[in-house]
């Protein structure tokens, strides 16, 4: 049973840096394409980010809370368990409460009357890059912690 859990566990963190991985080349990219191109741009990483990224965390939090169960029972659990659950949970909690939903909000973006992005792209667009980018750097020191300090 614990080679599931941890199969998923692996699982979920592939889709959820893969998928943050994704949606940041995308992103960069659709930089320079027409308004109405890119708001297409941007609903496709809003699916991405849904699918992948979301369900990515969800599935890393759930299934790693299961693999420690068995590090509940000792009175102290290794630092590099501690490490890479503080930060997994925080990298977590700011995709699925921040990134997600903000996608969720680029990816509704309709061009102007003038056929131009909409006055609120721009807000979005730079709180989805930081707390992205937040979140991607809480996963890979989670992910430094349970490899490299372990």
């Amino acid at each position: 049973m614990k080679g599931l859990w941890l199969f998923l566990h692996v699982i979920g963190f592939s889709a959820w840096l893969g998928g943050g991985l994704a949606v940041m080349l995308s992103g960069i990219t659709a930089k320079y394409f027409p308004a109405e191109q890119r708001l297409a741009v941007y609903r496709v990483m809003s699916v991405v980010t849904r699918n992948l990224i979301g369900t990515g965390a969800v599935l890393v939090v759930v299934s790693g809370f299961v693999l420690s169960v068995p590090y509940f029972k000792s009175a102290t659990a290794p630092s590099w368990l501690m490490a890479m659950q503080g930060l997994g949970l925080l990298g977590a909690i700011v995709a699925i409460g921040i990134v997600t939903p903000t996608a969720a909000r680029l990816g509704r973006l309709e061009l102007d009357p003038r056929g131009e992005l909409p006055e609120g792209f721009g807000g979005l667009r730079k709180r989805q890059a930081i707390f992205a980018t937040v979140a991607g750097v809480f996963a890979l020191l989670a992910l430094l912690s349970g490899t490299v300090f372990r």
